[in-house]
This record gives structure tokens, sequence and C-alpha cells, in this order.
């Protein structure tokens, strides 16, 4: 057998190991990370324990803190029939809205304040997921963690994401 015969094999012996090796870690994490939000994903990553040196207690408490959230967002959205009717619904009013000869304000308005509320629901369970977590951490951690906030949604505004909190833009 030639070098390069040899090297390849060696080549495909590492690639599929490595690959094999991504791949069981990916499994080991389960699902409990998918769909997770940004901000979730991070406080429950190693990365995320060591560098706010989060107790097990902490950690215990956020994930329940996060997978309440989740289920309340989820609670919230419907399942994916329902989100297809109520797009499908609000779709033909704004239809009927377009079609009409003289604007109605009333309707556009009523279209308006109806995604607004599901907005508005949507930001207060956030708000109160975040003040929850806040109250996990102590003064140390809260400190650290406003640093790390910060220089992701630095990081992520050159890259044209807006980092943990994706409506929040950083100065400078």
């Amino acid at each position: 057998m030639t070098i390069s015969k040899k090297l390849s094999k060696f080549v495909l012996v590492c690639g599929l190991a490595a690959a094999s090796v991504g791949a069981t870690s990916a499994m080991a994490k389960g699902d409990f990370n998918r769909g997770m939000n940004p901000q979730a994903r991070f406080l429950l990553s190693e990365r995320g324990i060591d560098k706010l040196q989060l107790s097990e207690d902490q950690q215990t408490q956020l994930k329940a803190i996060f997978a309440e959230q989740k289920s309340q967002f989820a609670a919230l959205r419907g399942d994916k029939d329902a989100m297809k009717a109520s797009r499908a619904a609000h779709k033909e009013k704004m239809d009927a809205l377009l079609a009409t000869k003289a604007f109605d304000e009333n309707a556009a308005l009523e279209l308006i304040k109806a995604r607004q509320e599901k907005g508005q629901q949507f930001a207060m369970l956030k708000m109160k997921s975040d003040h929850a977590v806040w109250q996990v951490l102590n003064a140390e951690q809260r400190e650290s963690y406003q640093k790390i906030k910060q220089h992701l949604r630095k990081k992520g505004h050159k890259k044209g994401h807006y980092g943990l909190n994706k409506g929040e833009r950083s100065e400078g």
C-alpha cells in the first residue's frame, strides 16, 4: 500500500472518529437545549456555569425557570394547527380590510391590537423569566453576567445579530 493510500485511510478514520464523537456529545445533551432561548442556552452551558460559578442549586433553579418559560411559550403559541389557523384568520381579516373601497381604521386598529396583545403576553413571560433568573444570581454573578451580555451584544452587533436579547442594540 502506498503512503498516500495509508494517509487517505488515516484521514478517513480520523474524520469518522471525530464525527462520531460530535454526534455522541450532541445526543448526550438531549433535547433540553433544543428550542431554548439564547439566554438559557448560555446560562445552562458549561461555559456559562464556569464563568458565573453557578452552584448545583442555582443550575437546578435555572433549569426549572427555563423549562417553565418554554412550556408557557408553547401554551401561548398553541400547537402548529392552531398557529396556522390564527395566521389564516388574520390574513383573511387583512385581505378583507384591504379589499374594501373605504379604509376602515377601526377594523385596522382591532387587527393591530390583537397582534400587539399577543406580543405583550410573550414579552411579559420573558420579563418574568428574566426577573426569576436575576433573583437566582448573587450580586457578583449579576455583575459578571451583565458584562458577558454586553460583550455578546457588541460581538453580535458586528455580525449583524443582537446577542442574547435580539431586540437590544449595543451602544457604540
